[in-house]
């Protein structure tokens, strides 16, 4: 990605003129999503259009947030002070809950979440977390901050791609908060901000990381294996064939987490109920109308993990293994 002053000004002022004029033709949007609906005699077309009109709204009103609270903290000189993280705070939970509604409404999705009784316990508690989870199906990221920050009263710092940067609003609020937004040709440079954003952690804080690194496909299942029997990674490579719903786990950015803040307690997550739709195409062929996204959740408690290395890699696997069960 190019760099912020470069980046921002291009981005800001593409969404803003594309959310105005979604906004200001959203009739029209509309009226040719219907069209196109009854046409195909598929839903698709009005979903979407109704959706890219909830999403430019949000983008116009979370981009005006944003220039304002850069103004009240003096340019941007007080940006970083903890009344304007709370704020920034507010606005993110307003932005993805918002966006997260609209979906499930207009899809008629029903999340439930299971977590066990312990960890719906620490949860609820004051004190940070570290959340790994499952990477499979439509923005499960967006459904999952949802129920942490919504139901939970949690403060999200989210590990993700630098790509997702192009949109102008996740770019500047998880950079005036600790996200941790990686560019994941440097290891070592992601390793080192999420140890950071880990150990940022408030008792009200969780981070958010998905050891996979991208949604579950078959095609991607097996590169992920052909690429641990390449390296020479031969346990990790046994490990990952006998588990067929999920991809093998990188160890790298969890141990990272792990290092920053070894007091905290892990919430490792599964969920399914939404199909495997990880690219637009197969999105478009398969929307999950009506379905029930169903989330469960163990606590692992810090004291029960083990200090090596190579220890933890094997509980890594060892978790990874019980979601694959469980899906």
């Amino acid at each position: 990605m190019p760099p912020a002053a470069v980046r921002r000004p291009l981005t800001i002022v593409t969404w803003l003129l594309m959310s105005a004029l979604c906004l200001g033709l959203s009739p029209l949007v509309l009226a040719i999503g219907a069209l196109a609906g009854a046409l195909t005699g598929r839903p698709q077309p009005l979903i979407l259009a109704r959706l890219l009109v909830a999403y430019f709204a949000r983008e116009l009103a979370v981009l005006g947030a944003c220039g304002g609270l850069w103004l009240a903290s003096g340019f941007g000189a007080a940006i970083q002070s903890r009344p304007f993280r709370r704020l920034h705070h507010r606005l993110l939970r307003w932005f993805v809950h918002g966006l997260a509604q609209r979906a499930l409404d207009l899809l008629r999705i029903e999340v439930v979440p299971h977590p066990s009784e312990d960890a719906a316990h620490v949860l609820e508690a004051d004190r940070p977390l570290l959340f790994f989870s499952r990477h499979a199906g439509p923005g499960d990221t967006v459904l999952l901050v949802d129920l942490l920050s919504t139901r939970y009263d949690r403060l999200p710092s989210v590990v993700f791609k630098d790509t997702l940067a192009i949109d102008p609003c996740v770019d500047l609020i998880a950079h005036r908060l600790p996200h941790a937004v990686l560019d994941t040709s440097d290891r070592e440079e992601c390793e080192q901000r999420i140890q950071e954003v880990s150990a940022q952690l408030d008792r009200r804080g969780v981070l958010v990381l998905f050891p996979e690194g991208g949604n579950f496909t078959a095609e991607r299942r097996r590169r992920a294996l052909r690429r641990l029997w390449r390296k020479g990674h031969r346990r990790e490579a046994e490990a990952g064939q006998q588990m067929t719903h999920v991809l093998p786990p990188h160890p790298t950015g969890a141990l990272a987490a792990l290092r920053g803040n070894p007091q905290a307690d892990v919430i490792f997550s599964a969920h399914t109920g939404l199909g495997l739709a990880a690219f637009p195409r197969e999105l478009w062929r398969h929307t999950p109308i009506g379905k029930t996204l169903r989330i469960r959740m163990w606590l692992a408690p810090a004291g029960e993990r083990p200090d090596d290395e190579e220890a933890q890699i094997r509980w890594l696997y060892d978790w990874w293994k019980r979601l694959d069960d469980w899906v």
